[in-house]
């Protein structure tokens, strides 16, 4: 059963993600097929990080009340549900579709670490490798494949393989669920409110205030380099190719991080996972400062920029998936722990890319959104160090 699970684990992991950020690749086609403006399209990326931002907080409350084996049946039937919708390809159902997508993925984000706290409690670092590094692999291989894919068959299989991989993942665990003992028993009533009681308790709670600064700061800046970092490059007269390049290496920087953090933060001592987070955070900064000469079209400097904040933010988004489950002491709590600093997170990165975009307006090489940038890498280093010094939540 273990394997089996370990099948499932990677099969979710796969399609947390890909729903979300294969369609933007080939929107044009998307919006001459719908007959709508391309620009209008630009909601399909942000529903599901609403969906996150509204979310998150509650997501533990269907696994409170239904247990953590059909809350995670639901959800994953809930990504499948949307995923058809979005094959009838009007404008009401792709809406519609994206909204369930997004519904999906933002109780997945929570369900997973709280799985692995239930089902591998001895095993979490080695487990949340794996569905981390299924995650970041699975974006990778949608963002290879899509191109070629399209150019062969059609952009419309591409729309059916995003449909195939969840009803896959569903499937999986639709066989092992009667052999999967259900680790999470509840009095419905009674815990309902319980959890209710609890989760307004946790916003009060001081310590779990840096798992969600750290989460947030590395959330808000991913999604604003990744938003605006290839506008600031063509800026400085960077060719495409070249941008597309230092594009992928960010986005190639987290599988080797996601095989190697998970582990490793669940074994060292708080002494060496400070240094560690030091560094990550030296990392940070130095990419920051960079971009106070950022005056160049040079590849090697764009390059670097790229992989010292890459590292930086894959950093601090494991520690923060790992410091889940190993900083509380059952999957309620790290289903909360975990809803409330995803929610919170993702309300922070929902202003990054926008108030960028006013900074850039106003002045591309501005050093006003270059002093954000350091603010927050020191917001996560030492919000990141108050995490690895608290006991438990």
């Amino acid at each position: 059963m273990g394997a089996a699970m370990l099948v499932v684990i990677l099969l979710i992991g796969f399609i947390m993600r890909a729903p979300i950020t294969t369609p933007p690749l080939f929107l044009g086609k998307l919006a001459t097929a719908l007959n709508v403006n391309q620009s209008s399209l630009g909601i399909l990326t942000t529903l599901p990080l609403v969906m996150f931002m509204l979310l998150s907080n509650f997501a533990a409350k269907p696994m409170a009340y239904f247990g953590l084996k059909k809350a995670l049946l639901m959800a994953l039937g809930t990504i499948v549900t949307g995923s058809l919708l979005r094959l009838v390809m009007t404008m009401p159902t792709m809406i519609l579709g994206t909204v369930l997508i997004g519904i999906g993925i933002a109780h997945l984000n929570v369900f997973m670490p709280s799985m692995v706290t239930a089902y591998f409690p001895h095993k979490i670092g080695l487990y949340t490798t794996m569905y981390s590094f299924a995650m970041i692999f699975g974006n990778t291989v949608f963002n290879l494949i899509t191109a070629p894919v399209s150019r062969v068959f059609g952009w419309k299989m591409m729309m059916g393989i995003l449909l195939l991989t969840p009803v896959i993942a569903l499937l999986g665990w639709g066989m092992i669920y009667r052999f999967v003992d259900e680790k999470i028993r509840v009095d419905r009533s009674k815990q309902w409110q319980t959890t209710k009681t609890q989760s307004a308790k946790l916003w009060r709670n001081r310590r779990a205030w840096p798992f969600l600064l750290t989460f947030g700061g590395q959330a808000t800046l991913s999604y604003t380099f990744t938003a605006w970092m290839p506008s600031l490059m063509q800026y400085h007269h960077v060719s495409a190719g070249n941008s597309g390049l230092i594009m992928a290496c960010f986005a190639l920087i987290g599988l080797p991080l996601s095989i190697v953090l998970p582990n490793l933060l669940t074994t060292a001592t708080n002494r060496v996972l400070i240094v560690l987070t030091i560094g990550a955070g030296m990392s940070g900064l130095t990419a920051s400062c960079m971009l106070f000469w950022q005056n160049t079209s040079s590849m090697l400097f764009w390059m670097l920029e790229s992989f010292l904040l890459g590292i930086a933010i894959g950093f601090f988004f494991m520690t923060a998936m790992t410091m889940f489950a190993v900083k509380t002491n059952s999957p309620y709590e790290t289903a909360r722990l975990s809803g409330m600093a995803q929610s919170g997170g993702y309300l922070m990165s929902a202003f990054g890319p926008s108030l960028y975009g006013m900074a850039f307006a106003a002045n591309p090489v501005g050093n006003i959104q270059n002093v954000v940038y350091v603010v927050l890498v020191m917001l996560m280093l030492i919000s990141c160090v108050l995490v690895i010094k608290t006991e438990k939540i």
